[in-house]
């Protein structure tokens, strides 16, 4: 098995990234998740958990009820989180050996990166245990997860911040769109320690008066282009724009639209990734007034918190509402309409480093 962790390259953030290619309809089959909400449930649906503290760690299934526990053992936490929402999710759809495996971690494996380089320090660099080091690395979730279920394909690895998820997803698009495979396992991985808790806190980047917890995200989902009937929704477009203007947002998003059928006034409702940082927020309403000034607008981060790939869980939100055709009351923005007609997609908008943005469509299969 080959497992890459990619490299950013001019033409990834291009302006014009969505290849003019024949339109094969791509829909997300299954999706699981362990999130600070109740973990391989849509009980957050009816039922959500909303959480003070700063930082929140994962709720964690029973793990031996999906990997041995001898295995499980070895393995940190996210690399067992990524594994369990993974079979579930091939258990769900009948899908032993996916074609692909694309997966989005910006941090990696950091609890076992943190063991590595304390038990150097406590050592003297002598007597390591390789254990650590070896499964520190940020493709080993990827690794894992194609060993595992014998998954021998194309397997690679987006470490690239707040956009890991995004381009693993584009990856898989694009690969679809090409013809190379049907089937493709995507997820988003990351978990969160206290000590790099602490040094993000003090960037403002989490942890401030009024934002969201900070939390720990493993997200799988299952893209196919021949999915059967139970098939959540209808992946429809992607595209990345890096520090466009925002005509040039427009202009994108008109574009992806377009590709897909659609008209900026048919989306249903826009789901952003708003978390009550003053700066960060600000960006997406530019956006928002910009592009859809009377549109439904819908949030996530205040049931799922704040982390680099954490538009893995607004991706697996928006599709189970699709799914069920309803939107909890809970996800509105506070300030928004509600929708009047039929719920028939939802557009997500993911902003990195506030120049860098994602626009995801999804409709209704």
């Amino acid at each position: 098995m080959h497992s890459d962790l990619a490299v950013t390259t001019p033409q990834l953030f291009s302006q014009d990234m969505t290849p003019d290619m024949k339109h094969t309809k791509i829909y997300i089959q299954a999706a699981e998740q362990i999130s600070i909400q109740q973990p391989l449930s849509e009980q957050w649906m009816a039922d959500p958990v909303f959480h003070e503290e700063p930082l929140v760690h994962a709720v964690n299934p029973v793990f031996r009820d999906y990997i041995p526990a001898n295995e499980a053992r070895r393995m940190g936490n996210i690399m067992k989180r990524a594994l369990v929402t993974s079979l579930k999710v091939l258990n769900e759809t009948g899908i032993k050996q996916p074609d692909a495996v694309m997966s989005g971690t910006s941090i990696g494996s950091l609890d076992y990166t943190e063991r590595f380089l304390d038990s150097i320090i406590e050592n003297g660099e002598e007597t390591l245990s390789p254990t650590y080091f070896m499964q520190s690395t940020h493709n080993t979730v990827g690794s894992t997860i194609g060993i595992y279920t014998k998954t021998h394909g194309y397997n690679t690895t987006y470490s690239h911040g707040g956009l890991s998820f995004d381009l693993a997803v584009q990856d898989a698009w694009m690969q679809m769109e090409l013809g190379r495979i049907c089937t493709a396992l995507v997820g988003g991985h990351d978990e969160m320690t206290e000590a790099y808790f602490s040094i993000l806190q003090k960037t403002g980047y989490v942890g401030q008066e009024g934002m969201v917890p900070c939390g720990e995200v493993a997200m799988s989902m299952l893209l196919n282009t021949n999915p059967n009937i139970d098939a959540l929704c209808e992946l429809a477009g992607i595209s990345i724009c890096y520090h466009p203007s925002m005509d040039g947002l427009k202009n994108r998003t008109g574009k992806m639209l377009q590709q897909a059928g659609m008209t900026m006034e048919d989306v249903s409702a826009i789901m952003t990734g708003v978390n009550g940082n003053i700066i960060n927020d600000e960006h997406y309403h530019d956006a928002i007034r910009a592009l859809f000034p009377d549109k439904p607008l819908l949030h996530y981060k205040h049931l799922f918190g704040e982390n680099y790939t954490v538009s893995a869980l607004g991706i697996y939100a928006a599709a189970q509402c699709l799914k069920r055709s309803t939107v909890p009351s809970f996800v509105y923005d506070t300030s928004s309409p509600r929708l009047c007609d039929s719920l028939d997609s939802i557009l997500l908008i993911n902003l990195a480093n506030h120049d860098e943005y994602s626009l995801i469509l999804l409709k209704k299969k």
